[in-house]
């Protein structure tokens, strides 16, 4: 069966093409615009966790950014529907299902502002080892004029595989952190798996985070072994649901 290339729109390449400038051949079908698959067509499940689309995010191709290729149907938007009835399925139905969904971020970030001075280097090393990140700075202008309190909601609650909540005295007193904390904690109810990661900046609690809950004293390591932590915590959940 031939299927047209969903990443490059059966194109074959990427940005525009023109006397001055070649396009960059799509890494999906290598520039055929489309390929052939050996599935019946009952077999193909559309990829749940980039919504079939191929990429996770928008780009400027013609900027010279690359797409960022869904890591479960490598970029081809589907997979194989998984067999009833064997061990091999019951993994495949819980990677699409449960873990994978549509997940624009690998870490969202919520703080308070007077505590940015310890957040926006985390979020700076995390970005350089290649998470994405949801972090005010670098979505001013995705923000600018939206309503921000449906907006953060989707997020914290729907597009992230992990939340850090850098808790201090300072978050506890904020009517937004409050609102991403509680968008964080819906989503926590609904899977069975962390998702919620806490980091105490002091000794402040906060409501429905219960003192039995893993958390990082940010007292007792450097920010910069707080991203390594958070690096590994997020290969290894990649790894175990891929």
């Amino acid at each position: 069966m031939i299927i047209k290339c969903k990443t490059c729109d059966g194109y074959g390449r990427f940005g525009l093409q023109t006397p001055f400038n070649n396009a960059m051949i799509c890494p999906v079908c290598k520039g055929a615009g489309e390929f052939e698959i050996n599935l019946p067509p009952e077999k193909i499940i559309s990829c749940r966790y980039c919504n079939g689309n191929g990429i996770l995010r928008p780009f400027l191709p013609i900027l010279g950014q690359k797409p960022d290729l869904c890591p479960v149907c490598k970029g081809r938007g589907f997979n194989e529907r998984p067999t009833v009835g064997n061990q091999t399925a019951e993994k495949s139905e819980i990677i699409i299902q449960q873990a994978y969904r549509s997940y624009n971020y690998d870490i969202a970030v919520s703080f308070a502002g007077e505590d940015r001075r310890i957040v926006e280097p985390y979020c700076r090393i995390l970005s350089s080892k290649g998470l994405r990140v949801f972090y005010d700075e670098y979505e001013q202008v995705d923000l600018w004029g939206k309503n921000l309190y449906d907006k953060l909601d989707e997020i914290y609650q729907n597009k992230a595989l992990f939340c850090v909540l850098f808790i201090s005295k300072y978050y506890a007193a904020k009517v937004w952190t409050n609102h991403e904390r509680k968008s964080a904690q819906a989503r926590a109810q609904k899977e069975n798996r962390e998702y919620v990661l806490p980091v105490k900046l002091d000794d402040t609690e906060i409501t429905g985070i219960p003192p039995t809950i893993g958390y990082i004293d940010i007292r007792e390591v450097s920010v910069e072994k707080l991203a390594e932590i958070t690096i590994q915590k997020v290969s290894n959940l990649k790894n175990r649901i891929r």
